[in-house]
């Protein structure tokens, strides 16, 4: 993978918290999206989640770092131009703080979010968001699995729902059927027991992507 392919588009992949603390549901992701001559992909193991000092830091490093943790990720790559987002539930978290603090890093790019289970989204007062998104032409296309973490009563569902309500253009959120499109486009899961590195119960939750749903994030990305 060349990080630095002149027509290249960027595409940053971010993990969410607890089972989901690991980018191996995305791994199959990074071979369609490259070998579209497109994309270089970038998945990250945010610091924090991986407990090699012995103390779970994820939590800490998000809510104080996470703008800051990202950017200087995508400098280290010497990346100059916005990126596309494939984000989980707190990896969507880590993005929308980013989005408010640093947007030209996403400006006229496609984002898309598995589920984000949001509580601050890191705006000087509400609203501030989504004129952020419309002033730099950021879309966000939310795919929403209910499950018993990821629920309708969610904040981030509640405010994802109430701007498909309004007719808002720069973010759509998409409902899966938790029985049909579900086990259809992203299930079966595999549970991976005994892995230090995740908070719940030390086990890992691996979604094994389906074709169908793979090339419909691709097409979501291709939109810009």
């Amino acid at each position: 993978m060349t990080l630095n392919s002149d027509n290249r588009q960027f595409v940053l992949i971010l993990h969410g918290f607890d089972e989901t603390e690991n980018w191996t549901t995305w791994t199959k992701m990074t071979e369609p999206l490259y070998n579209r001559g497109l994309y270089s992909v970038i998945l990250v193991d945010l610091p924090g989640f991986g407990r090699s000092s012995g103390r779970d830091l994820n939590q800490a490093s998000w809510k104080r770092h996470a703008p800051e943790i990202v950017v200087a990720i995508l400098s280290s790559f010497h990346i100059r131009k916005p990126v596309n987002v494939i984000a989980t539930c707190g990896g969507s978290a880590t993005t929308v703080r980013t989005i408010n603090r640093y947007p030209l890093w996403f400006r006229d790019r496609n984002l898309v979010f598995t589920n984000s289970v949001i509580g601050d989204f890191g705006e000087s007062k509400v609203g501030d968001f989504e004129n952020i998104l419309t002033q730099f032409n950021i879309h966000i296309v939310v795919h929403w699995f209910p499950d018993q973490d990821h629920t309708h009563h969610c904040v981030a569902y509640k405010r994802w729902n109430k701007l498909r309500q309004s007719g808002f253009r720069h973010l759509q959120l998409i409902d899966f059927d938790s029985v049909k499109q579900t086990s259809q486009r992203v299930y079966p899961e595999v549970k991976v027991s005994n892995i230090g590195r995740c908070a719940s119960k030390d086990k890992a939750t691996v979604y094994q992507l389906s074709d169908e749903y793979i090339q419909q994030i691709i097409n979501t990305l291709s939109q810009s």
